[in-house]
């Protein structure tokens, strides 16, 4: 009997190695919500907010560090220079050379312009350099280009570029060019040899266009200068007379200047 009552005995229930841990508030969604928080890590917000702290120090810094003159550590954007903010609610303006020539400083009420390739500069912040008897007094109310380039401020006081690469054709390489002009004036004459006078006639456009592109990187320097000055502005275009049928201006042959 006593073996019976052993043999039909059940065991007692075993306990698990390990339970899962129970959340505080009895709700397994509480802990899927924080592990989607931490793994979200920082958001736009924080980044925006350091980003905006670190602007903020830098201006306060640039503004001690410059003895209060800039915030922005000395730097001027153009987009952002006053005179350049005024002119984007203006009008370009449009002049004849008789207008231009208004803005000389003669008048002074009026602002001093230069021109530079027909586009229109406010040089008034230098009067002393632009004004009337200023060293370079005689570039304002005027489209001086090719005396930017050529340096004649005498004789090349004009927007008229025409035959100004010839200043860059010098030396050696002038002197082959004269010969060559030689060899194509006698080869016409003769009408001999077409295919030599038409190879040396190609050869003296290339040249030309390689020193056109010169004249062309010039003007382009000096239109960079007054558009990029701090103090100068753009305000306009000039537009010139017809030149078609005038004859190419020689290169002049007075002091030039540097």
């Amino acid at each position: 009997m006593a073996e019976d009552t052993i043999r039909n005995r059940k065991p007692p229930p075993t306990t698990l190695a390990a339970e899962a841990p129970v959340s505080p508030t009895g709700n397994d969604n509480d802990d899927d919500e924080n592990n989607l928080n931490i793994s979200e890590g920082i958001s736009l917000v924080d980044i925006l907010r350091v980003l905006t702290g670190a602007l903020l120090l830098s201006v306060i810094f640039s503004w001690f560090v410059t003895d209060g003159e800039s915030i922005t550590w000395g730097y001027k954007p153009r987009a952002l220079r006053w005179n350049n903010l005024k002119n984007l609610f203006k009008a370009p303006l449009v002049l004849t050379d008789e207008q231009l020539a208004r803005y000389s400083g003669a008048n002074a009420e009026l602002p001093i312009y230069i021109a530079i390739n027909g586009s229109v500069f406010d040089v008034s912040a230098s009067p002393q350099t632009y004004g009337p008897g200023g060293a370079y007094g005689f570039f304002s109310g005027r489209d001086a280009s090719r005396a930017f380039v050529s340096g004649c401020f005498q004789e090349d006081l004009t927007w008229d570029l025409r035959g100004l690469e010839e200043m860059y054709i010098t030396g050696d390489v002038r002197e082959l060019d004269d010969k060559e002009l030689s060899e194509i004036s006698r080869l016409e004459r003769t009408g001999e040899n077409d295919s030599r006078v038409r190879y040396l006639k190609k050869r003296r456009d290339r040249r030309r266009k390689e020193a056109w592109e010169k004249v062309e990187k010039a003007i382009a320097h000096w239109e960079k200068f007054f558009k990029t000055h701090e103090k100068y502005f753009y305000v306009g275009k000039v537009v010139h007379s017809d030149l078609s049928e005038t004859p190419v201006r020689e290169l002049c042959k007075g002091d030039k200047k540097p």
